[in-house]
C-alpha cells in the first residue's frame, strides 16, 4: 500500500473508485448532477481542497478529499474488496492531520445515519460524533482535535 497526495492526473481513477463503491454509490451522471465532474474536481484541487490516495500494485483503490477552509471531509471512498483493511482509517488520519495542522479544532462531515450502512460504524469507531443536524438523508458528524 502506498499513500500519497492526490494530483490532477488522479481525477479519472478517483472517479472510477467513487462510482464503484458498494454503499452510497453514484454514477458519473449522478455525480455530475450534484456538480462533481472532472473539471470541478480540478478546480477544487486548485483551491482549498487536498486529498490522498491509496495505491495498491500501482492502481488507486481508495481516496479521501477534505476542504482546508471549511474543515469538511468531503469524500472518502474505497474500491469494492478493499474495505476492512485499514485503508480508510489511514486516509482519514492523513486528512485529519492536515486539517488540524491548519488550526481547525473541529472537523465535520455528512454521513448516512442508517446503522446498517458501513460508514455509520466506521466514523463512530474513529471518534466522530453525531450533532443531530440532518440534511436530506445525511447527518452531520464532528470530530474534535484532542491532541492540543
Amino acid at each position: 500500500m502506498r499513500f500519497r497526495e492526490i494530483t490532477k492526473a488522479d481525477i479519472e481513477p478517483i472517479l472510477r473508485v467513487r462510482t464503484s463503491t458498494i454503499e452510497n454509490s453514484f454514477s458519473r451522471a449522478e455525480l455530475a448532477e450534484i456538480g462533481i465532474t472532472k473539471d470541478s474536481l480540478a478546480d477544487w484541487l486548485d483551491g482549498t481542497v487536498r486529498g490522498w490516495v491509496c495505491e495498491i500494485s500501482g492502481r488507486i483503490e481508495g481516496f479521501i478529499m477534505a476542504d482546508g477552509q471549511s474543515a469538511e471531509i468531503l469524500v472518502i471512498a474505497l474500491s469494492p474488496g478493499y474495505e476492512g483493511k485499514g485503508i480508510g482509517r489511514r486516509l482519514m488520519e492523513k486528512a485529519q492531520s492536515w486539517l488540524y495542522s491548519l488550526g481547525h479544532q473541529w472537523l465535520w462531515l455528512w454521513s448516512n445515519p442508517d446503522q446498517a450502512v458501513r460508514a455509520h460504524g466506521f466514523y463512530r469507531k474513529l471518534g466522530w460524533k453525531p450533532t443531530g443536524e440532518i440534511n436530506g438523508n445525511n447527518e452531520k458528524l464532528v470530530l474534535e482535535n484532542h491532541s492540543q
